[in-house]
């Protein structure tokens, strides 16, 4: 009896560790930290903290941040620019904060985008409503 006990362990242990060289990156990623795939989604605080961090530095990069392509957010330094300033608003090491809005942004680009368009048409309006404020003409003095 006991060598057949001792022949299910090794065959399931020789189970294990097949799995292990098929398919390392998930099971041995579980517990280190934020994975895109599978991950909690972010709370409603920190995707608004992800979508400021990453419209701050696209309005940096691209004079019109309403047009601009999908393809900005898979640049790398826009990811590495936004990444201390989201991990600075949700308090976070930035390994994790990376990894977080690396996810978010792999799963969310066209509302990062949409955010990121609101916001600069919301500044643009409100940068013409105060000009146009600051810059009415003096009355005439007869």
């Amino acid at each position: 009896m006991s060598s057949n006990w001792s022949l299910q362990s090794a065959i399931i242990f020789s189970g294990l560790v097949a799995l292990l060289v098929v398919r390392p990156a998930p099971l041995r990623a579980q517990g280190m930290g934020y994975m895109a795939q599978g991950a909690a989604p972010l709370t409603d605080e920190q995707q608004s903290a992800a979508n400021s961090a990453l419209c701050s530095i696209i309005s940096k990069q691209t004079q019109n941040p309403a047009s601009a392509s999908p393809s900005i957010l898979s640049d790398r330094t826009v990811l590495s620019a936004a990444a201390p300033i989201f991990a600075n608003s949700v308090h976070l090491p930035l390994p994790d904060a990376s990894s977080m809005l690396q996810g978010y942004v792999m799963q969310h680009a066209g509302d990062v985008l949409a955010s990121c368009a609101a916001a600069s048409q919301a500044k643009e309006q409100t940068s013409k409503t105060s000009g146009e404020i600051t810059q009415t003409p003096a009355p005439n003095n007869p």
